[in-house]
C-alpha cells in the first residue's frame, strides 16, 4: 500500500499555480483580477483559485488515490483552517464557488 506524505505550509499555494485542464495560467490570473475588481475578499479569491487549480482544494489528495495521504502542516497562524493553509491540497474545500458568484456584484465582471 502506497503512502504519500505532503508538507503544507503558509505560502505553499504560490508554488503550485497549475490551473485545471482547459484553463491557462493567464486565464486564471485574469479571473482573479476581474473577481477582485467585483469586490471579492481574499478568502473569496482563494476559493476561486482553488476551483481553478489542479492541486488545491483537496485535488492533490484525490490525484493520489488510492494511496493513503498523510499531511504535515506548518502554519504561523494559530487556528488556521486546514483548507486555507497552502490552499488545502489534501483537504476538500469547504466553500462553494456558487456562493462566491452570488455574493459578488456580477455587473462589475465585464
Amino acid at each position: 500500500d502506497d503512502v504519500v506524505f505532503v508538507l503544507m505550509s503558509g505560502g505553499g499555494s504560490a508554488l503550485t499555480p497549475a490551473p485545471v485542464e482547459g484553463v491557462s495560467l493567464a486565464d486564471k490570473i485574469e479571473a482573479t483580477k476581474v473577481t477582485a475588481k467585483a469586490g471579492a475578499t481574499i478568502n473569496e479569491l482563494n476559493t476561486l483559485r482553488k476551483h481553478l487549480s489542479r492541486f488545491k482544494g483537496g485535488r492533490l489528495a484525490r490525484a493520489a488515490h488510492p494511496a493513503r495521504v498523510v499531511t504535515l502542516v506548518l502554519s504561523d497562524v494559530v487556528g488556521d483552517a486546514l483548507d486555507v493553509i497552502a490552499s488545502g491540497p489534501t483537504v476538500p474545500d469547504r466553500k462553494l464557488l456558487i456562493h462566491l458568484l452570488h455574493r459578488l456584484d456580477l455587473s462589475r465582471l465585464s
